[in-house]
């Protein structure tokens, strides 16, 4: 199994498993600090998997899709994390706690069109996240060897354009509040 698709399953595993650990300790078993510190705790894990990667990249090892799957992960994590944490802090406090469920609004018109672009400027900051981390590599890996790199620079820029038009500008150029 390749060492980098390991690490992202093992950081993967860590983020559920301290999130669970802070979740229960928060609103089970009521110790507040120990919460406090496995959340807190929840970025060394990408700071682990960024190490791991460039370590490996480092020793020599040919870059693969995994090394940019990892630097995705990282960027995801920087971006999103926060706001997944947030989101599992509010279920577990409706879950054990008898706090209320965040009710799910329905945007339309000129809100629909406004959390759009919100949506698409964080993953934009998520994509220049992903570039930076892997132009990066360029300056430890061989030209002959960037196959892979060259190959997640482009799924990343395409993707940011695709999301670009089937987002935030097809909604903002629609007449109409029609369905999508």
């Amino acid at each position: 199994m390749n060492p980098i698709f390991l690490a992202i399953i093992l950081g993967e595993v860590a983020f559920w498993m301290f999130l669970a650990l802070g979740l229960l300790c928060r609103y089970v078993w009521k110790k507040e600090k120990l919460s406090l510190v496995l959340l807190a705790a929840t970025p060394l894990i990408d700071l682990f998997l960024l190490g791991v990667t460039f370590i490996d990249l480092s020793t020599g090892t040919n870059p693969t899709f995994f090394h940019g799957l990892s630097a995705a992960y990282i960027a995801f994590s920087i971006v999103y994390g926060h706001q997944t944490i947030k989101w599992a802090d509010e279920w577990a406090n409706h879950k054990w706690n008898n706090g209320t469920l965040p009710e799910k609004i329905c945007l339309v018109g000129e809100a629909k069109k406004q959390e759009q672009w919100r949506s698409f400027y964080r993953f934009c900051k998520c994509s220049l996240i992903m570039l930076i981390l892997i132009g990066s590599a360029f300056f430890i890996v061989p030209f002959q060897d960037t196959f892979w790199l060259i190959y997640w620079l482009i799924a990343i820029i395409s993707s940011v354009f695709i999301w670009f038009i089937m987002g935030p500008l097809r909604l903002t150029t629609k007449k109409q509040d029609t369905p999508l």
